[in-house]
């Protein structure tokens, strides 16, 4: 049985992500790159003004994209190709229509896909941010960090689907993997933080990231928390945006509530203060709950498109109870999901080569791949789906080490005949699938 009083601080802990994110956003706006003088020691207000005519309280772009993703989230969930070509579908209308404020990587990115009509949005987008990487070299901007919070309610009980969404939606604009890393980060640490009522260990999440870039993420948290926030300025940068957000978080300012304090402490960073406060805003809000932000905020934070706070309460309970229903229902075994990225990880692609059931591939699945699933009376298939129509089964088995046997094998036999694999053909005793075609 839930215990009544934990189940509704876990909701206060859910309605203050999206709540602290906006917050922080419309205490930050008026600050942003200076535009209005903020004093040491002076404590930010929601005077409205700052690079647009933003009212008092009002969001920006940060929220504005945030609340994008929940939308979609809270409908029909992040787990489909279809969810997140509506959330960039959703973001280009949006440029057209509403938005303020909007980076200048963003608006190129959106303005590629808006141009194309492409039929897969998402796919269009991720295409255009690695074409402006290709030429630039800088997609890290912190454009994708402001947004993320959403996408860690959706899966606050599924983290390793969380890991492949938080990078998915930051590629969808950034296509530099250090904003994607970003994104994984915080939205761990946003899930740990609703789910325990605590700041989280941001280094134990670690894990979650490349192993040969661990060690360059810690040194970078470890440098916030020695650091102030405002040494973190210029924050444009994803990585100097996490590290304010986070210093803010372990820095406080004032004597105030530690929400309040440490978001004063995050518009005092300096440089792009509505961004910082926005990412710092999501993780004290799962920390601390909507219940702790002043009132005074709550009855002026609003913003596009005619949100005021009550309805973000309510997408941010929409967004988690559909994130809920969506991990009991399609939960990937853990074994399955270990063996994708062992694929992943030798240099098989996801949708090209293989496909494990239950796990969404943005790209699309090509029309010739091996698959595997679990069934439910316990066992394991492993089946060949090609050109010439019904997939045909492979392997059908109760044992997982015959499965992934048969899986990894056939797999690695279908890259090598492709030739776009410099894999070895698996021991003769496996049967490959243009034997039998």
């Amino acid at each position: 049985m839930h215990d009544a009083t934990e189940d509704a601080a876990r909701t206060d802990r859910i309605q203050g992500v999206l709540l602290g994110a906006a917050c922080g956003d419309a205490l930050g706006v008026p600050y942003e790159f200076g535009s209005a003088p903020l004093g040491r020691g002076e404590v930010p207000r929601m005077i409205g003004g700052g690079l647009g005519p933003y009212a008092p309280g009002e969001w920006s772009d940060d929220t504005q994209m945030a609340v994008v993703i929940a939308r979609v989230a809270a409908v029909r969930g992040l787990r489909t190709v279809d969810a997140l070509d509506a959330i960039v579908t959703g973001w280009v209308d949006w440029l057209a229509a509403g938005a303020t404020d909007v980076g200048t990587q963003t608006r190129q990115v959106l303005g590629a896909v808006a141009a194309e009509e492409a039929r897969r949005a998402w796919s269009a987008a991720a295409s255009a941010s690695t074409g402006l990487h290709g030429r630039t070299g800088r997609t890290a901007g912190n454009g994708s960090l402001m947004r993320t919070a959403p996408v860690a309610l959706a899966f606050l009980d599924d983290p390793a689907m969380l890991t492949l969404a938080a990078r998915w939606v930051s590629e969808a604009t950034h296509h530099d993997p250090l904003a994607g890393d970003a994104c994984v980060l915080w939205c761990h640490a946003i899930r740990r933080a609703v789910l325990d009522g605590a700041v989280p260990d941001l280094a134990a999440v670690l894990g979650e990231l490349p192993a040969d870039r661990r060690d360059q993420w810690a040194d970078w948290i470890a440098d916030a928390e020695r650091r102030t926030p405002s040494a973190f300025a210029p924050n444009g940068y994803v990585v100097t945006a996490l590290q304010a957000a986070w210093s803010a978080i372990r820095h406080p300012v004032g004597d105030g509530p530690p929400l309040v304090a440490s978001l004063g402490a995050a518009v005092h960073a300096g440089d792009d203060t509505d961004t910082v406060a926005a990412i710092a805003g999501a993780l004290l809000g799962a920390v601390h709950g909507a219940s702790s932000l002043p009132e005074e905020w709550l009855g002026l934070v609003h913003g596009w498109p005619g949100l005021r706070a009550d309805d973000l309460r309510d997408l941010a309970r929409r967004v988690a109870e559909r994130g809920a229903a969506d991990a009991a229902a399609h939960r990937v075994p853990d074994e399955l999901v270990e063996v994708a990225e062992h694929l992943v990880a030798r240099g098989l692609g996801e949708g090209h080569h293989f496909f494990v059931k239950g796990r969404p591939v943005p790209g699309g699945l090509s029309s010739e791949y091996i698959g595997i699933r679990a069934l439910d009376d316990g066992s394991y298939e492993v089946w060949y789906s090609g050109d010439r129509g019904t997939p045909r089964a492979l392997v059908e088995t109760p044992d997982w080490a015959v499965a992934r046997q048969g899986f990894v094998d056939e797999v690695e036999s279908l890259a090598s005949w492709r030739g776009d694999w410099r894999a070895q053909v698996g021991s003769p005793r496996h049967p490959r699938w243009w034997r039998r075609r």
